[in-house]
C-alpha cells in the first residue's frame, strides 16, 4: 500500500512540475510589440509610431510664415535643418497647443517636419496588432484606441490613440 501511496505522489509532483514548467515557458515566450512615443495635447493622448520619430527637443519660437494655414506654427531650426512645426493639436481638430511642450521630429519626411505637442509623456510598448482598414475610426488620422494598463514597460497607465501619421500629413503637405 505504502508503494502504490509513493509512486502516485511521485507521479502527481512530476505532473506539476511538469505543469509549472510549462506555465513558466509560455509567460517567457517573446511576444512582439510595437513602441509608441505618447504625447499629450491637452487631456488627450496620442501615440505616434516610434519608428517615426527622428527626436525630442523643448519648445523653441518659430518664424510665422505668411498665408499659412492656422496648424503651421512656423518654422524653426533643429540640429542645423531648417523644419515646418505642425501643431498636433490643431492638426486634429483641436484647440491650439500652448507652444510651451515639445516638439517631436519626425523621419523619413520629404519636407523635414516636427510636431508641436502639450507634453510628451513617455515611450509605450503595446502588443503588436495588424491594423484593420475596417476599423480604421471615422476615417481620420486615427489608427485606434490603447486601453489604460496596455503598455508592457508600465511607464504609460493612461490609454491613447494611435496616430496614422502618413494620413495626418497628407493634408498638411500636399
Amino acid at each position: 500500500m505504502k508503494a502504490a501511496l509513493d509512486a502516485r505522489t511521485d507521479a502527481l509532483l512530476e505532473s506539476r512540475a511538469a505543469a509549472l514548467a510549462a506555465r513558466s515557458a509560455d509567460r517567457a515566450r517573446a511576444v512582439e510589440t510595437t513602441g509608441y512615443l505618447v504625447c499629450a495635447c491637452g487631456p488627450e493622448r496620442y501615440g505616434l509610431p516610434l519608428a517615426s520619430i527622428a527626436g525630442v527637443m523643448p519648445e523653441r519660437p518659430c518664424t510665422a510664415l505668411p498665408g499659412a494655414p492656422p496648424a503651421l506654427r512656423g518654422i524653426c531650426a533643429m540640429a542645423g535643418t531648417i523644419v515646418s512645426v505642425l501643431d498636433l493639436s490643431a492638426c486634429l481638430g483641436l484647440a491650439m497647443g500652448s507652444g510651451e511642450g515639445h516638439l517631436v521630429r519626425l523621419r523619413g519626411q520629404e519636407v523635414a517636419v516636427a510636431l508641436g505637442v502639450d507634453r510628451v509623456l513617455g515611450i509605450a510598448r503595446i502588443e503588436a496588432v495588424p491594423a484593420d482598414p475596417a476599423e480604421v475610426l471615422g476615417g481620420e488620422p486615427l489608427l485606434g484606441y490603447v486601453p489604460p494598463a496596455s503598455d508592457r514597460t508600465g511607464d504609460v497607465r493612461d490609454g491613447f490613440t494611435i496616430l496614422d501619421l502618413p494620413a495626418l500629413l497628407a493634408r498638411f503637405l500636399t
